[in-house]
């Protein structure tokens, strides 16, 4: 067998080695640990995917959300301002702040939407640990 068989005998397990690894270093990004800036990146990409029902669970259980607004209006109000089509993209915490079961998480992100400019948005989420889980306390 030359060099040139060798080689190609290999890349359909290099490839399936390379697809792995991908595979696991996205599956420990998507997990993120149990940290609140994990915990907000959670949410926001509920939001991207349009889950707005799941997106509503990431409110802690004494958040305003829940207190003021259904889950069913939540969908429905988040529906609106969401429009189909809308993609945020480029979420990174720019800063996190612990002190014991409370938080602060600083975050930017890219929204585009249908029709109009894409906007960097620059926001913050007060955060809570609740039954061992980090919670938007907002």
């Amino acid at each position: 067998m030359n060099q040139t068989q060798r080689i190609r005998a290999f890349l359909p397990i290099t490839a399936i080695i390379i697809m792995m690894v991908a595979v696991l270093a996205l599956t420990a990004v998507g997990c993120g640990g149990n940290s609140p800036g994990s915990a907000a990146g959670d949410m926001v990409q509920l939001l991207s995917e349009r889950k707005f029902s799941d997106a509503y669970d990431s409110f802690s259980s004494n958040s305003p959300v829940h207190a003021q607004v259904s889950r069913d209006d939540f969908v429905t109000q988040m529906s609106a301002s969401l429009p189909e089509g809308t993609t945020i993209t480029d979420f990174s915490v720019t800063e996190e702040k612990i002190e014991d079961d409370k938080g602060t998480v600083s975050w930017k992100a890219t929204v585009r939407m249908p029709n109009t400019d894409e906007q960097t948005l620059d926001d913050k989420f007060q955060m809570v640990k609740e039954d061992g889980n980090w919670k938007v306390d907002q």
